[in-house]
């Protein structure tokens, strides 16, 4: 529902503490009433099954035209100070209170009930005191009907409880309830038809009949209740308590999902790729989309048993929206060897150099590359000519839909067609996608048999229609009316995902749709990055405020991108140190759809090439996306794009520009102008103008105006200097960035913050999160006792030097990064009044301060603290002994360019360390022995490091094969081998 979006921001607007005083009126107050409780009753409308979708969609159409209506006339209104016309108001209020009837009238239509509850309350109906007809049994029975009148509420509580909030026993159990209320009630019903007189012996009867029914609801009913017990009080989802938002916060790789029915593809790819063979072979595979194409390279790629058999191995995805010098630089930039790490070295240049760059770095070695999602012939033409055949047993793996494609590429008779999952695997993999590794609920079984085979084996159907289930109360209604959408869909014949994909986004509560549309704004595979996308989507204003023991919006935004990733609509592409999500990505197919339903629903207009097809209401579309910065140098192009007067947000989401763009393209009513990857010679004045902004990022070398204060609304400012200069003693922000109070994220390039005002009668900055490479300096007591709600510092310093740091003024801390530009052997910074770090912290990242491994006792006793990173000489010393029982929740530590040459630690020390990374520690002669027996160490990787230390972990990784441990990767990179 874009309905619903578009609700929430206005209401944003409206707010009484943000809207201008001078112009409410009882107009705009009603107008907020009402739109408050439209909202109320979207929420209610879920799910969306086929019996309303058609009356719903066109409601939602209607709902979103009228609001979008308001939102440009209210919004002109603050900036104008004037309506178009005095009755503007009451005639949108007009609008929208039948169309808020309507939807009243749907949700009342929506019936929520578990599937037990209609036995339960027919049971307790029969046995209230006024209807059941046997008076002197009246008292026998209130005990039980006292019983199913609570365990009702437990179903009704189970019923209003986010499905992710129910443990999947629950279904099994409201199954046994149905079962045993259902025979409790024939039972009863049967006694009191055939008794006809009050006996001694039918008293008996009968209290022996009550006495078998209390054995078994009672059991069942003292369940539900500790199950109920369990959910937290609140109707919607993101009514969550901090205990349970911290859930989201587990390990992203628990995420990661087991592949299913592709033993025999792999096996077949295998035994091809590692054919004793000198030719070079070119291996197509070729299968529908979704089919796991994809998938199976990914496996093949990731098999360290294939690749340590190549020299040099990489990756490169091409796309519809392909740019062929892209192409080649991920290409280049993805390339690993047994010396070099990806990613280690990059190359900035003209296409022909890097293709020849490619091939440089290719010639002579055995390689192995994946080429995934192939579309054009003329690409491949261009492509292949970076892969040298030196008749050294080389493979290329391509993945294409096309087989055309595949054909032509193929360099012998070998093409691997994909073939859908058999319908044994297709159930294996719904299942371990809906319920992980429990077992389905007995009475499910047969529905999710044919839901599955509905998908028709395609792995990209059943992950995403498992999704929807796992996210949904499993109940036989609700899996019933699923089995009858995928069997339509599955009448469709090969265009059946498309319609299991559209059937998944139909199934979206409103408060996910927005979220779910602003991913077609990103160029197909597109690596998106998570506290980025986190900040759009806040400042968009389309997310509801959290209720209070929420932390922030930002919390809430995090769970519903984890709960689309549980959903299987967006996907995983990059970690964080401690195994978080960092970066996203969707599925080529899923992108499509969201595509379209942006252009629908006047979501987002994407401008991606020069010459594009005209796109229906184009020019009254919400948002903008540019997928190329250099078609904005183009004058027809900013015209034609300029046009789209109603836009809220521009987006370059395009690859940095390296030239200035000569136009500067803005909108009177944006909200978000995200030109990051955008150089700016001078600052365009017209950005000063837009004061609905509320996301401001754009590449800039000069001092920032000190009217930027007029943008009273900014919540996020990011300011990159290109190429990287830092001026000493200066800052680039304006003294009068002190007065945008709602400012909750500040990133720039390195630079002083200007003088802290003398007078001020608030906190200054009550609202911030996050500050980045702001000079210590400028990090005064006064300066962060003004930041009280500051998670996330770094700070930087010239050289080493006596640093005041007060970091017991932002005790809300959990991410800090200290860096000292200019490091200095043996002169180590002097941190006053003392070395004090926040117990909140989960990150730490030094850099150059020369520390004694004594001051590591202070870090060590950090109660929370799971990244730990140590780079240029951050401590000096030969020799770190670490205590017992200290890093208890520890996860990652580097070392990087240290001195140290000894380290006594053992497999008694960092209990939960999963990963560990050495680089350039040149004088480390050994590392802990005894690490190999730490459970959870997932990793050790050293680049560069000593002789000795590389032959320790070589002989630990022949330890570690010799015993069959599969579960620790040792990898060493070293550039003297």
């Amino acid at each position: 529902m874009a309905a619903y979006a578009a609700i929430v921001c206005l209401v944003q607007t409206l707010n009484p503490d943000q809207f201008p005083i001078d112009l409410r009126n009882p107009e705009i107050e009603s107008l907020y009433r009402k739109l408050l409780t439209l909202r109320s009753t979207l929420e209610k409308i879920t799910p969306i099954t086929k019996n309303i979708r058609q009356q719903v969609n066109v409601l939602d159409g209607n709902i979103r035209d009228a609001v979008y209506k308001a939102q440009d006339e209210i919004e002109s209104f603050i900036i104008k100070r004037t309506l178009s016309s005095e009755s503007f108001l009451q005639e949108i209020i007009a609008v929208i209170e039948p169309l808020a009837a309507e939807a009243e009238k749907i949700a009342s239509s929506i019936k929520k009930e578990m599937a037990s509850s209609p036995a339960v309350v027919s049971l307790a109906k029969m046995l209230h005191p006024d209807n059941f007809p046997l008076d002197h049994l009246k008292s026998d029975v209130e005990s039980l009907y006292e019983r199913l009148c609570s365990l009702q509420t437990c179903l009704e509580k189970f019923c209003e409880a986010p499905a992710s909030l129910i443990p999947v026993a629950v279904h099994a159990l409201d199954f046994q309830i149905r079962e045993a209320a259902t025979k409790a009630r024939n039972t009863i019903k049967s006694f009191v038809d055939s008794s006809e007189s009050e006996t001694e012996s039918s008293t008996s009867a009968f209290l022996q009949i009550l006495e078998e029914i209390n054995a078994d609801i009672d059991p069942l009913a003292e369940e539900a209740e500790k199950f109920a017990g369990s959910i937290k009080e609140g109707p919607q989802a993101q009514d969550l308590p901090p205990e349970y938002a911290e859930t989201i916060k587990k390990d992203a790789r628990t995420k990661k999902k087991r592949i299913v029915g592709q033993e025999e593809d792999f096996k077949s790819l295998k035994k091809e790729i590692e054919k004793l063979d000198g030719q070079r072979e070119v291996l197509p595979i070729i299968g529908l989309p979704g089919s796991g194409k994809t998938t199976l390279a990914r496996s093949l790629y990731e098999d360290s048993s294939i690749t340590d058999e190549f020299e040099i191995h990489g990756w490169v995805t091409v796309t519809q929206e392909y740019q062929v010098g892209e192409i080649f630089a991920k290409l280049f930039h993805s390339l690993e060897t047994k010396d070099q790490k990806a990613g280690e070295k990059d190359f900035q240049g003209r296409n022909d150099k890097l293709q020849d760059a490619v091939y440089q770095s290719l010639l002579k070695k055995k390689y192995l590359i994946v080429v995934d999602d192939m579309w054009d012939e003329g690409v491949w033409d261009r492509v292949k000519k970076s892969f040298p055949d030196d008749k050294n047993g080389s493979r290329i793996v391509l993945t294409t839909r096309s087989k055309t494609i595949a054909e032509y590429a193929k360099s012998s008779d070998f093409l691997h067609q994909m073939k859908p999952l058999s319908e044994e695997h297709s159930w294996e993999l719904l299942g371990l996608t809906v319920f992980g590794e429990e077992p389905c609920p007995t009475h499910l079984k047969d529905l999710g048999w044919a839901i599955s085979k509905n998908c028709r084996g395609l792995p990209l159907s059943l992950t995403v229609i498992g999704g929807l289930l796992s996210q949904e109360n499993k109940t036989e209604e609700y899996w019933k009316s699923i089995e009858a959408d995928t069997n339509d869909a599955a009448a469709k014949g090969d265009e059946s995902y498309l319609e299991i994909l559209y059937l998944s986004y139909n199934h979206l509560p409103g408060r996910l749709k927005g979220c779910f549309l602003y991913m077609g704004a990103f160029p197909e595979d597109s690596e998106i990055p998570i506290t980025k996308l986190i900040q759009l989507w806040v400042a968009e204003g389309f997310l509801k405020p959290p209720p209070p023991l929420l932390r922030s919006v930002e919390q809430l935004a995090d769970y519903y991108l984890e709960e689309l990733i549980d959903r299987n609509l967006l996907h995983i592409r990059k970690y964080t140190s401690n195994n978080q999500t960092k970066a996203c990505g969707m599925h080529d197919s899923l992108r499509d759809l969201s595509v379209k339903e942006c252009g629908k629903e006047l979501f987002f207009h994407s401008r991606r090439r020069y010459v594009q097809e005209p796109q229906e209401d184009t020019n009254i579309q919400r948002r903008v996306s540019v997928h190329r910065n250099i078609l904005m140098c183009m004058e027809e192009v900013h015209n034609s794009v300029k046009e789209i007067t109603s836009a809220r947000t521009l987006l370059y989401a395009g690859a940095h520009h390296h030239h200035p763009i000569p136009y500067c393209l803005t909108f009177d009513l944006l909200r978000v102008l995200d030109a990051f990857t955008v150089y700016f010679i001078e600052f365009p004045n017209e950005i000063l103008k837009l004061i609905h902004l509320r996301f401001l990022s754009f590449t800039y070398n000069g001092k920032l105006p000190s009217a930027l204060s007029n943008l009273d609304k900014l919540q996020v400012l990011m300011v990159r200097r290109h190429p990287k200069i830092i001026f000493l003693g200066t800052s680039i922000l304006p003294d009068e960035i002190w007065g945008l109070k709602h400012l909750r994220h500040l990133l720039f390039t390195e630079s002083d913050l200007p003088k802290i005002p003398a007078v001020r009668n608030t906190l200054l900055f009550a609202n911030l999160q996050t500050l980045t490479n702001v000079s210590a300096a400028s990090c005064t007591q006064e300066v962060l006792q003004n930041m009280p709600n500051l998670t996330k510092l770094a700070m930087w310093t010239e050289e080493p030097a006596t640093i005041g740091l007060y970091l017991n003024e932002v005790e809300k801390l959990e991410s800090f990064k200290f860096t000292v530009l200019n490091p200095i052997p043996k002169k180590k910074v002097d941190f006053q009044p003392r070395l004090y770090f926040p117990r909140t912290l989960r990150k730490l990242r030094l850099s150059g301060c020369s520390l004694p491994w004594e001051d590591m006792s202070i870090i060590a006793k950090l109660p929370l603290l799971e990244v730990l990173k140590l780079r240029e000489i951050a401590f000096e010393g030969d020799e770190w002994i670490p205590e017992k029982k200290e890093f208890r929740e520890l996860k990652f530590l580097l070392l990087e360019y240290l001195d140290l040459k000894g380290w006594d630690a053992d497999h008694t020390h960092y209990p939960k360390l999963q990963r560990l990374i050495l680089r350039h520690c040149y004088e480390l002669v050994d590392i802990p022995e005894k690490f190999d027996l730490l459970g959870c160490l997932e990793l050790i990787e050293l680049v560069d490091c000593s002789p000795d230390a590389v032959e320790a972990a070589e002989e630990m990784k022949k330890k570690l094969k010799k015993s069959g441990n599969t579960l620790l990767k040792i990898q060493t990179y070293s550039s003297w081998k």
